[in-house]
């Protein structure tokens, strides 16, 4: 009896059979699965339809959940086609809520939404033109430097939200580092962020500019002015006019961050106490500090030009002398006395004072027949360098007198 059975479930019939029966008991499932209805959440990406030209929209939300039901083939081959829209016809600048329509195939129908509404605003567009910047966020390795950059184009249209484009003053063209270490010239993407990851509501025309330079080893350089600091002052009838410095500039290097805060470089102080003739000095610059060199010949030819000084001096209470013959036994002088501004290099007024009084002051009363009569103030100065500068006041009454 078992030796018949064995031969049974070992027969090639047999085995025809069963797997007849696993055939068929698997596609009754399958056909009894395909029309049980199951539910399908899909994130699909929001559209907005009909926005105005003159406006961008923005709004929170980009992506929304959309619940469907049906079939388990429908659910599964038809997800893919489904989408979210929102129609923007007709509005105006502002802030709107506006529903969420979901686009379904045939065979799906609609759950939920989620959100069901979404909260946006439009905004009027502007343009601008700005520069565009080279930026490196990551910086450079120690010892190297971008030197040759150029950048094209150097300006380019943005358009965006007119609130937010105000804010703009430049946009920019971001290279990795790695990108600038293997590449001599790169085509970059124009950013209105150097946040590379940061999205930004800007339209930027035209998009990508073209990057070339040249990546050197040494430190940066910088070209700076040279300043003369001098000390004491020239003889007492000298001033300064001038100080010539030849080169005018010099360039120094060193770490970025330190010639950044170097604006010139100083000379001196030089001493010029006494000087009282032009006079020319070579003078070496040290480096202006411990991490900046001078680059090139750190000698510098300094010419200090000087040109006469000169100053006024005042006297005041200068009497006025009567000069000259009259038909009258005297004159009375009103005011007696008058201010007088002298003017000439400080020697030249020094000697003239040592002589005593450096002016003479005076009224010529020759040939004057009227009793009383206004006449100019005359002045005889005692010293050739020195000159009137100002007379106070510049006539003076005469009364003659008859007694």
């Amino acid at each position: 009896m078992m030796r018949s059975i064995d031969r049974l479930l070992s027969s090639r019939l047999f085995l025809k059979v069963v797997s007849v029966l696993v055939a068929v008991l698997v596609w009754f499932y399958l056909a009894s699965d395909r029309g049980t209805e199951i539910v399908r959440t899909v994130t699909v990406p929001l559209e907005f339809l009909n926005v105005p030209v003159d406006m961008s929209v923005s709004s929170g939300v980009r992506e929304v959940d959309i619940q469907v039901s049906g079939t388990r083939e429908t659910a599964f081959s038809l997800t893919e086609t489904i989408a979210s829209q929102i129609d923007l016809k007709g509005l105006g600048p502002g802030s709107h809520r506006r529903p969420v329509q979901a686009i379904l195939p045939s065979g799906l129908r609609l759950v939920e939404v989620s959100p069901p509404f979404v909260d946006l605003d439009l905004t009027r567009l502007g343009s601008r033109v700005l520069s565009v910047r080279l930026l490196v966020p990551d910086g450079l390795p120690p010892g190297y430097r971008l030197e040759e950059q150029r950048v094209a184009p150097m300006e380019v249209t943005v358009k965006g939200p007119e609130h937010l484009l105000s804010s703009l003053e430049n946009v920019w063209v971001v290279p990795t580092l790695e990108q600038l270490l293997q590449e001599k010239e790169l085509t970059l993407p124009i950013v209105s962020s150097p946040d590379r990851d940061q999205r930004t509501p800007f339209m930027i025309e035209p998009a990508e500019a073209d990057l070339s330079y040249s990546l050197v080893r040494g430190f940066p350089r910088r070209v700076v002015p040279v300043r003369v600091e001098l000390k004491g002052d020239p003889g007492k009838d000298f001033q300064v006019e001038a100080v010539v410095v030849d080169p005018p500039e010099l360039t120094i290097q060193g770490p970025l961050e330190s010639i950044e805060r170097i604006e010139q470089v100083f000379l001196g102080p030089l001493d010029i106490t006494g000087l009282s003739a032009d006079v020319t000095r070579v003078v070496t610059v040290e480096d202006p500090a411990d991490d900046v060199q001078v680059v090139e010949d750190p000698s510098v030819r300094v010419r200090i030009l000087l040109a006469g000084r000169t100053e006024r001096r005042l006297y005041a209470k200068v009497p006025v002398r009567l000069s000259g013959r009259s038909i009258y036994p005297g004159w009375r002088v009103e005011p007696s006395e008058v201010s007088v501004i002298l003017e000439g290099s400080p020697s030249d007024l020094d000697a003239a004072e040592v002589k005593g009084s450096p002016v003479d002051v005076y009224v010529d009363v020759t040939n004057l027949v009227s009793q009383k009569i206004t006449v100019p103030v005359k002045t005889t100065l005692r010293s050739k360098g020195v000159s009137l500068a100002d007379i106070d006041p510049p006539n003076v009454t005469v009364y003659a007198l008859t007694e």
